[in-house]
């Protein structure tokens, strides 16, 4: 309060002075402006100097203070004249300042860092595929993972080629083979396993029949793989002895199914009894040469995707053989409704019916003579027999009742199956109406491939 006191006093003299050297008060104005300007020039340097004076002497008389003095304002309408004196001015303490902040930097704290969690990893399948208890055919065979059925990964191999999935058809866990799987979800972080222990036969096993079952229909070659002509087609859990097996142990050679002769079946999708080990291996027989080309004139057709030759247009016929994807054949017939062709059997003698929905033509096949589609055959039985007793139950797994037991040595009539080909539709063979048996230790006859697919009763 003390200071502002006398900065007051001080700007009130100064006003004085400024009036008096500026002459307001006078009541006698100068005519001549020249005058007048020199007069006020002159004026107003006395009065700055007035002001030097009394400035150096009130700051002299002033006690030192702790802050800095506020500026003094410039009256209004005075001009600042240069001059060679030097004013005091008081020498300000260090201002007070607060804590310097931590400046704020580009990095983004904890808070701002969204990690985004991983799903866990789901696999499927775009083909039936067995989940066994190793990576490769020598291991046993645990479940089969159907189209459509997602499970977990837990783990895979150093190589990428297998990957350990919860046992889509039990408890713990299985592997599966990576050839048509895919894989959703994030498997950087899953564990590398190590393969089990490759199985051995048992000590002072005796030399038993060698079989073989597959999952889903599988070509029978020439040869062990693609570049061989198809002779026939093994179909889904039908049981056939082993003869022989390829050095990789990959492909197998059988009986052929349905003619005479041998075959190679890849073995991917199969399970085998007995000591499959102490089979002879045998090579394979020279490469076959590519076919010739087909007279451009003709009527060809060309499928995307494997595809049946049937004895007539449609399921219910039965396949006579496979046309492979992009084997190119002469087309010698239509049905009525342009949906079926017929072609020479691409693996053997006479003809078969392709159906065309994957087929792209080349030639003038609307003047291809029609045929008629043969008699519709008779659906023959199919019957199914078990090698351990199993459980019938209300309908396909563990969840539904007990019916009865099917025993072995006993034969059942097949009449329907599960999507998944793990279970199958008998009549019941103790009493009325029918159950389902689980097909892992069945062997069926007949062609369980036409029999209808039945969906399972509500679980309980």
């Amino acid at each position: 309060m003390k200071h502002q006191s006398w900065f007051f006093l001080i700007l009130v003299l100064i006003g004085a002075v400024v009036l008096s050297g500026c002459d307001i008060f006078g009541r006698v104005q100068p005519e001549d402006p020249q005058v007048v300007l020199q007069t006020s020039i002159a004026s107003t340097q006395l009065a700055l100097e007035e002001i030097e004076t009394i400035v150096a002497a009130t700051l002299d008389a002033m006690p030192t203070v702790e802050q800095k003095a506020p500026e003094v304002p410039t009256p209004t309408g005075i001009v600042a004249v240069p001059t060679s004196t030097t004013i005091p001015t008081l020498q300000p303490t260090e201002a007070p300042t607060s804590a310097p902040t931590e400046a704020p930097t580009s990095t983004p704290t904890d808070m701002l860092t969204s990690t985004p969690t991983s799903a866990v990893p789901l696999a499927q399948v775009s083909v039936p595929t067995n989940c066994r208890t190793g990576p490769g055919i020598i291991f046993d065979q645990v479940s089969i993972l159907d189209v459509g059925r997602q499970v977990e990964v837990i783990a895979r191999n150093a190589s990428g080629t297998y990957w350990v999935v919860r046992n889509p058809g039990g408890e713990g866990t299985c592997w599966l083979w990576d050839q048509y799987v895919t894989i959703t979800g994030s498997t950087a972080d899953l564990p590398i396993w190590d393969s089990p222990p490759t199985p051995t036969p048992t000590a002072g096993e005796t030399p038993t029949t060698v079989t073989m079952r597959v999952s889903i229909p599988t070509n029978c070659r020439v040869g062990p793989g693609i570049p061989y002509e198809i002779v026939s087609v093994l179909q889904a859990n039908r049981t056939v002895e082993v003869l022989a097996r390829h050095a990789t142990a990959d492909f197998w050679v059988i009986n052929n199914p349905v003619g005479s002769g041998t075959c190679w079946v890849w073995g991917e999708h199969a399970t085998f009894t007995g000591a499959w080990w102490n089979l002879p291996v045998q090579d394979a027989p020279p490469a076959p040469t590519p076919a010739p080309e087909v007279t451009p004139t003709a009527v060809t057709m060309k499928v995307s995707i494997p595809t049946n030759c049937r004895v007539g247009p449609g399921i219910p016929y039965e396949i006579v053989s496979v046309l492979q994807a992009n084997r190119t054949v002469e087309v010698l017939a239509r049905h009525a409704t342009a949906d079926f062709w017929v072609i020479n059997n691409p693996v053997g003698s006479g003809t078969c019916w392709v159906w065309g929905e994957h087929a792209t033509f080349t030639g003038a096949w609307w003047n291809l003579p029609v045929q008629d589609a043969p008699p519709a055959p008779t659906p023959a039985a199919v019957t199914l027999r078990v090698r351990v007793d199993t459980n019938c139950r209300v309908g396909p797994g563990i969840p539904y009742d007990i019916v009865t037991i099917f025993r072995i040595g006993k034969t059942a009539t097949v009449v329907g199956r599960h999507a998944s080909l793990d279970f199958w539709v008998i009549e019941n063979p103790e009493g009325s109406g029918t159950c389902w048996v689980w097909g892992k230790y069945a062997t069926l006859t007949g062609p369980s491939s036409s029999l209808p697919i039945w969906d399972p009763p509500p679980r309980p």
